[in-house]
């Protein structure tokens, strides 16, 4: 059976299973697969479910649907495809084993999909400018798809999506090498447009490019020594 893997707004990581027949998407409480916000329209798109075969129809939205970054009035959809609408994304899995992990995470172990009330200040639907749609779907391709690379170990990554990514000892999120380390000596997090570093432990040195950093917004490729460890940032690709 296929599935959606949710995430965005007020949803993180959470699996609407796609049994055969038609979903309405849309901010509309009766709508099948609920988005709560006001970036989505009441009936901004749906999908119609017959077998392996999933196909996606945008409903006239105001802000589009997109679906591996384009957008698109029908498409029909293959594992793996990324469909945009508002501030969600919806990611198509299988049910074959290659397609129980996601991105590092096990989707086996992720909730099912329960929308969120979110406060919606008038009855019209939220239209974006074009900029505006065009920065928050970067913003939000960002949030999901930035990762840092353990340099030495480049199978080895952690995304920091929306969230403190702490790195230190044992207790931190992820560990690094060098003389006395004990808690969290650095931390990444996002800022509402982009994810920054900070250091927070004065005896571990942080390094960005090779020049000494209190804290800085990380790029593209930047190279990140936290104590003795290697990290490289990967943005939006």
């Amino acid at each position: 059976m296929p599935r959606f893997l949710i995430s965005g707004a007020a949803a993180r990581g959470q699996v609407f299973e796609l049994k055969d027949g038609d979903y309405v998407i849309g901010r509309d409480n009766d709508a099948q697969i609920s988005l709560p916000n006001v970036s989505v329209s009441r009936q901004h798109a749906k999908v119609s479910v017959k077998g392996p075969v999933v196909t996606l129809e945008d409903l006239g939205s105001g802000n589009g649907t997109s679906v591996n970054g384009n957008i698109v009035l029908q498409a029909h959809l293959s594992s793996k495809d990324e469909v945009k609408i508002g501030k969600f994304t919806l990611v198509l899995l299988g049910d074959a084993r290659s397609e129980e992990f996601y991105k590092g995470r096990s989707v086996r172990y992720m909730p099912k999909y329960e929308p969120r009330l979110a406060e919606v200040t008038h009855d019209d639907t939220f239209v974006l400018t074009k900029d505006a749609l065009k920065a928050m779907q970067s913003q939000s391709r960002l949030v999901e798809q930035a990762r840092v690379v353990l340099v030495r170990e480049p199978t080895r990554f952690w995304h920091p999506e929306d969230r403190v990514l702490s790195f230190g000892d044992s207790s931190a999120m992820v560990g690094i090498n060098g003389w006395f380390v004990w808690g969290t000596a650095a931390e990444v997090r996002w800022d509402g447009t982009g994810h920054t570093i900070k250091k927070a432990a004065w005896w571990v040195p942080l390094k960005i490019n090779d020049s000494p950093s209190t804290g800085t917004r990380l790029r593209n490729m930047d190279r990140i020594h936290i104590g003795e460890s290697a990290f490289r940032y990967e943005g939006e690709k």
